[in-house]
């Protein structure tokens, strides 16, 4: 599946959310990294945009990682893929494409809206 952030309602966080990663080092037996800082900057329910200092070995082949953050109070530990990368500002940004056996869309929309609210709340 091509990866086409257009397909999806984005919704941006200003201020970014912190979050975590871990490289799946070995897709056999799915052995995981150690944390890696960063902060998503967007986020659909087919992915999200994530920021962090380090710079990621993506290539032509696929890097799978676990992606943990909390939006309002419900902890998501998803895994996707990193499907692009840009050199920014702030260090670099990655986009990141949930897995297809991850079914979180509902839940992703119902924290987005408690979310919102608590945005709306505090202006």
């Amino acid at each position: 599946m091509r990866y086409n952030r257009h397909d999806y309602f984005r919704y941006s966080f200003e201020p970014y959310i912190p979050a975590t990663f871990r490289i799946q080092l070995n897709n056999d037996k799915k052995i995981l990294s150690n944390e890696g800082q960063c902060e998503i900057a967007d986020i659909s329910t087919g992915g999200v945009k994530f920021i962090t200092n380090l710079d990621l070995p993506v290539r032509s082949e696929v890097l799978a990682i676990q992606l943990d953050f909390t939006i309002f109070t419900h902890p998501f530990e998803l895994f996707g893929n990193v499907v692009w990368k840009k050199v920014a500002e702030e260090g670099y940004q990655y986009g990141f494409e949930f897995g297809e056996d991850q079914h979180a869309d509902a839940l992703i929309i119902e924290e987005l809206k408690h979310h919102a609210r608590k945005v709306k709340e505090t202006e």
